[in-house]
């Protein structure tokens, strides 16, 4: 049995415990930590503080075969356009159907982000040993991420045939629109009132140009209605008039030739005299990165109605605390050395624990596109670690199981809620995080009583993410411009995915060694480097350091 002579008061370990937490900044928020836990158990009186700080970085992501991408690749486009705001999808096919051109597509230019991210994870724990066997213990983990997003636009003639309207013109271009709209509907009316009075009353005014070829009057009309939706499109309130072709690009100068030949079939059967509205706002100058972002407190393309009031692609930050968590862990057997005898050939104990977390993390939203998760919100986690040491050689086998339960997000209503661009309607929405299946292996050279070398190999699997069905009340997308548009809703993000992680270490404990007499204070402090070598399409190629102390301290006799 385990126990520890008295150390230096608690009060001055407390004292000395910010001290140790400058070590620290944080873990990765969207699974379980690895190569932690070994079956080490909390003496019976005891009291174990664990502080770690976990750094992870990565700027790519697993790609298809096992590739590793860019990890700004899915936000980048060539040809930033309805594929990414599905919302300009009415837009483009009103000025398709205006410019007379089956094959147009909008785009607002080239788009590129480069990004990275850092995770920095401090898991604080604390355990009390109840018993030889039993010791229960709470978890506060101290999450910090950070996702670097540098976007980059080019938005020229060479490169973009659609620009945006900004606020100073908004209210131009909305009226501008709406006069080309109603000018354009009122002819389609009067024409459609000779269409339908001509063939009954041939000598009325304007019936014989009408009566003389009835089908192209009827084209003429069904172009001026075509116009009038392509305005109306565009927007008619300053809230919707987002976007506009560019005064210099060939789409701008092709509505000029249609609205034109369009002009004079409308003269043959409504007279010269007739006045037609100017053309549909055009948007004066290039897209750039202030009109996809903004500035400080006025929102661009990305925070409009168009877009679905996103955030700006910029560096995002955030901190607080992970998901805490209380549990317990039960020592199966033990059978290390823990006097001063000479120790059995073969040493070996077993542990196993589980805990439940509740959702302290920060609530997540996909209207921002580069955010990262502090947490997955409530849940419970159960593992197991054997250690066994023959010789000088040793290893731990932990295995862990965590099972997340619902939580409630800001989540798009349609379509995939993970796509790099959402489909802009959001509201909340249950998530269900995927189940976390991890294995790790850690074999030991010891160097010393005191001194491990440690080689790291895990595997980890991790379920697909689930999303409840959205409330949808009155119109199925108050956003949306058309029905048409709207996606299936989604519910079931990807499938299951594995990672594989290898990395080496370094563990100095003299834990064992204070138990047999042969060290002053019991504390144990390890290293380790580990990067993810393999994994499944869309998961991040990490590298990851971590640092954990374990300090105890006998606060009763043990029973």
């Amino acid at each position: 049995m385990i126990t520890f002579r008295p150390m230096p008061s608690l009060a001055a370990l407390l004292r000395a415990l910010p001290c140790l937490l400058l070590l620290a900044t944080s873990a990765l928020a969207q699974s379980p930590l690895s190569h932690l836990d070994d079956a080490a158990p909390v003496p019976s009186g005891a009291l174990r503080l664990r502080i770690a700080n976990v750094w992870t970085r990565y700027d790519e992501r697993f790609g298809p075969n096992g590739k590793a991408v860019p990890l700004g690749d899915p936000l980048s486009a060539d040809s930033l356009g309805s594929a990414q705001l599905p919302l300009l999808a009415p837009i483009e096919a009103s000025l398709r159907a205006a410019a007379v051109d089956p094959t147009l597509r909008l785009s607002l230019g080239q788009l590129r982000v480069g990004s990275n991210a850092r995770i920095a994870t401090t898991p604080i724990a604390l355990e009390y040993g109840v018993t030889r066997r039993l010791s229960v213990g709470v978890l506060i983990p101290i999450v910090q991420t950070r996702r670097v997003a540098m976007a980059t636009v080019t938005g020229d003639k060479a490169h973009a045939n659609l620009g945006y309207v900004s606020a100073a013109n908004q209210k131009t271009a909305a009226e501008r629109n709406a006069a080309v709209a109603a000018a354009y509907r009122k002819a389609a009316d009067s024409l459609g009132a000779l269409l339908t009075n001509c063939p009954g009353n041939p000598g009325a005014s304007g019936c014989a140009a009408v009566n003389a070829n009835p089908a192209a009057a009827a084209t003429a009309r069904t172009r001026a209605l075509v116009f009038a939706d392509a305005a109306t499109q565009l927007g008619t309130t300053a809230g919707t008039a987002v976007v506009a072709p560019r005064a210099t690009s060939a789409l701008a100068d092709t509505l000029e030739v249609r609205r034109a030949q369009l002009n004079q079939l409308l003269q043959q059967y409504l007279g010269v005299t007739v006045g037609f509205a100017p053309p549909v706002f055009f948007a004066p100058t290039d897209f750039s990165y202030i009109d996809l972002n903004g500035r400080t407190g006025v929102p661009a393309l990305l925070g409009s109605a168009l877009a679905g009031g996103l955030d700006s692609i910029h560096t995002t930050e955030r901190i607080g605390f992970g998901d805490i968590a209380v549990g317990a862990q039960l020592l199966v057997f033990d059978r290390f050395q823990h006097d001063a005898a000479p120790p059995p050939r073969v040493q070996s104990r077993l542990a196993v624990g589980a805990s439940v977390r509740f959702a302290t993390s920060l609530r997540d939203s996909a209207q921002s596109l580069v955010d990262i998760s502090t947490g997955d919100g409530a849940g419970f986690d159960i593992h197991s670690a054997w250690d066994v040491i023959v010789g000088h050689f040793g290893a731990t086998t932990a295995v862990r199981y965590s099972k997340s339960f619902a939580r409630t997000v800001t989540a798009p209503l349609f379509g995939d809620p993970e796509a790099p661009y959402p489909f802009p309607a959001f509201g909340n929405r249950s998530r269900t995080a995927g189940d976390v299946i991890g294995l790790d292996l850690t074999p030991r050279l010891l160097l010393t009583d005191w001194l491990a070398l440690d080689g790291h190999y895990g595997f980890e699997r991790v379920g697909a993410t689930t999303y409840g069905a959205p409330e949808l009340s009155g119109t199925p997308c108050a956003n949306c411009r058309t029905v048409a548009t709207t996606p299936e809703v989604v519910t079931v993000v990807g499938t299951a995915r594995t990672a594989q992680r290898v990395g080496v270490g370094l563990r100095y404990s003299t834990v064992d060694s204070y138990a047999r007499g042969q060290a002053r204070y019991p504390v144990e402090i390890s290293y380790a480097h580990l990067a993810t070598a393999a994994g499944d399409e869309g998961l991040p190629h990490q590298s990851r350091d971590q640092i954990q102390m374990r300090l105890y301290y006998q606060i009763r006799r043990p029973r």
